[in-house]
């Protein structure tokens, strides 16, 4: 049965990885299911030559596994790799605010703009708005560094992050103070307190991490 995918996709490649990658990260392919190209086929309209480029280029981007005798499967979500990605994160992120810090890059406005925007996605209960809108912070960080290869860095590892957020994010359970953290992040780097910085971005995203394990771990205790 076709699921009317493709609607509105761009008869590329291109497009197709976009296509495949959202409903990768918004859950729609859960961790662990098999990619049959045949029904993808049907779903997203696509002849398999396109299909096998853009699991190959998922399969760069650590979203889904290619083996020889099971086919394509969306990469599982394990506490070590929650771990490890946070781990880098936090690091990439450090030097970012770091060098954002020096040259006192104030995203204070920003901030506060898209806070007022992240309170309306919490009431629309609208899941990907609250993930784009905190890319998009973390973003900015990495652009005021104005050290291409960080940001080069930072957005590569995008695609997994905002994958863990929507497993084990719900709108009703989106941490209400994530903004508040935002704001006093963007505070510090304003007045050029690097280590302030850091170290309000360090308990930021340890808690956000030690939630999704939790998560993660009641998940398999059922």
């Amino acid at each position: 049965m076709a699921l009317n995918l493709a609607r509105g996709l761009e008869p590329r490649s291109e497009g197709l990885v976009d296509a495949l990658r959202e409903a990768i990260l918004t859950g729609r392919y859960a961790p662990g299911t098999r990619l049959v190209q045949e029904e993808l086929a049907e779903a997203f309209g696509m002849s398999r030559i396109p299909l096998r480029e853009a699991l190959r280029r998922l399969e760069g981007e650590g979203l889904v596994v290619i083996t020889p005798n099971r086919g394509a499967i969306v990469r599982p979500l394990a506490p070590k790799d929650i771990v490890d990605l946070y781990e880098l994160r936090l690091a990439l992120e450090s030097l970012a605010l770091r060098r954002a810090a020096e040259r006192f890059a104030d995203l204070r406005a920003a901030t506060k703009q898209r806070h007022a925007q992240a309170r309306q996605a919490i009431a629309a209960r609208n899941l990907t708005a609250l993930f784009r809108l905190d890319r998009d912070f973390h973003a900015d960080i990495a652009a005021a560094s104005d050290n291409a290869h960080l940001v080069a860095a930072l957005g590569a590892q995008w695609s997994q992050i905002m994958r863990v957020m929507h497993a084990y994010f719900q709108a009703g359970d989106y941490p209400v103070d994530t903004w508040d953290d935002h704001e006093a992040i963007a505070d510090a780097v304003a007045h050029g307190e690097a280590e302030l910085a850091v170290e309000r971005m360090s308990a930021h995203l340890t808690g956000s991490r030690d939630r999704i394990l939790a998560t993660l771990r009641e998940s398999a205790a059922r």
